[in-house]
């Protein structure tokens, strides 16, 4: 690894043109004024620090803290902390080994010492070598989770206590607290440089989708959820529109024998013909959502389009689980739009151990408590990406649940191409469901809603 350079005073221009143009491709408005007032900036604080390069820009660039992660990848994008070099890359197995020990070693020490530079530029590294975001632009969840099960999170827990120099219990407790702190730390800013490296190999593909309903949502930042929440509403209430409409016309079946009847007055001439009407059943909806890691921002989504088309259910009940769960039909209630992830994660038995998803306990604990609420016209609608950490498979569970329901769905919000990959059970969950869909962007789910209902 060599130290990258930072460019010369005369660069600094072209430097932050290529960062505004990144924050405005990300829907971040940036003014004119505004790129030479970080110009301005640039030339005052001098460039002998990275930190107060980042401070300088994000002080006249970024204008509220939910474009603090767009502007953070578009600064590590165009002020890279690390070069890697590349004619060390045919070193050989054993030594690529002794460099990942190097690499936890000098992780380890960082996360100690409190270098935030230093951990980002060693996490930076641990995603060029583990996550695999040069081979295809899967999910971030999907990266970041290979990224960390090759890092072996439980041994770097292990090797920042070995380093410590705690004697008495009540020492090596702060010293727990503090690697689990900084373990959770290191787990989220990882999340950010994969979303950024994610980001990074697909912006022009995604500059050409200036529709929110096609962008992907488990890619989306925070000021592209902002606005894709924008859009959300007005597309469920059109949604809500069109299906009632639907209900009112009925089918357009011709019902022969009135039509008949009808043209008895036209001499026998079936001027007007008589479709025939359904009449429309309405069954109860009991929707399940995971709210975990990076589903936690899919799942509002999911909530608010089926509870704008409640009125084409008897009955609606919402439910959101990590590996506990909980009943949240009063949230969305009085929500008139998309809800915040955080009001979902606030609720009191969403988190029943360590809090990663297990659909297995969800499950039971979901047909054990409100078991007598699936019946044979209950539709059931499950939505999370099949995840659950190499726990035990809930395929019997599922099989109970599509027992007792009338319909089974599963709405999966991870391409279709990451489905079976490392732990999902997409397959396996299938075999037990009506129907699996993809549902990675608003478009996709409003038409797997459409079909559902």
């Amino acid at each position: 690894m060599v130290a990258a350079t930072i460019p010369p005073i005369e660069g600094l221009p072209a430097a932050v043109v290529a960062i505004v143009h990144r924050l405005r491709a990300g829907g971040l408005a940036v003014s004119t004024s505004e790129a030479l007032d970080a110009i301005a900036a640039l030339s005052t604080v001098g460039l002998s620090s990275r930190t107060d390069l980042r401070t300088a820009l994000k002080a006249t660039l970024v204008k509220d803290t939910s474009h603090e992660v767009l502007f953070a990848r578009s600064f590590d994008a165009v002020f890279p902390m690390m070069l890697r070099d590349h004619s060390q890359d045919a070193s050989g197995a054993a030594s690529a080994a002794a460099g990942d020990e190097q690499l936890m070693d000098d992780l380890v020490r960082a996360m100690r010492e409190g270098d935030l530079d230093q951990i980002d530029s060693l996490l930076d590294e641990a995603v060029d070598r583990y996550a695999g975001t040069d081979k295809q632009a899967s999910s971030v969840g999907h990266h970041t989770q290979r990224a960390l099960r090759r890092m072996n999170v439980p041994a770097l827990y292990r090797r920042y206590l070995d380093q410590g120099d705690a004697r008495t219990p009540a020492e090596r407790g702060i010293d727990a607290a503090e690697a689990s702190a900084m373990v959770e730390s290191m787990r989220l800013r990882m999340e950010t440089l994969v979303a950024g490296r994610l980001r990074d190999t697909t912006i022009d593909a995604r500059q050409s989708l200036e529709d929110p309903e096609d962008r992907p949502l488990l890619l989306a930042g925070p000021d592209e959820l902002a606005a894709m929440r924008q859009a959300m509403r007005p597309l469920a209430r059109r949604l809500a529109t069109r299906l009632g409409n639907r209900r009112r016309r009925g089918t357009s079946g011709l019902d022969m024998r009135r039509t008949i009847r009808a043209s008895m007055g036209t001499g026998g001439v079936p001027v007007t013909p008589v479709l025939r009407r359904k009449r429309p059943t309405k069954p109860d909806l009991i929707v399940l959502c995971d709210v975990s890691g990076s589903t936690a921002e899919f799942a509002p989504f999911t909530l608010t389009l089926l509870h704008a088309v409640h009125q084409e259910f008897r009955r609606v009940r919402s439910f959101v689980f990590v590996d506990g769960i909980v009943e949240i039909t009063d949230i969305l209630a009085g929500s008139p739009g998309v809800l915040e992830p955080t009001l979902l994660l606030g609720r009191r038995g969403l988190i029943a151990q360590d809090g990663r998803s297990d659909y297995q306990r969800v499950l039971a604990t979901f047909l054990q408590t409100w078991g007598d609420a699936v019946t044979a016209k209950t539709t059931v609608i499950v939505a999370g990406d099949t995840r659950s950490h190499r726990r035990a498979s809930a395929a019997r569970e599922l099989a109970e649940l599509q027992h007792r329901a009338r319909r089974l769905y599963w709405l999966n919000p991870e391409p279709r191409h990451d489905w079976d990959t490392l732990d999902s059970c997409a397959s396996e969950y299938g075999l037990h469901c009506t129907d699996s869909f993809e549902v990675s962007t608003i478009r996709q789910l409003i038409s797997a809603v459409t079909q559902i209902v």
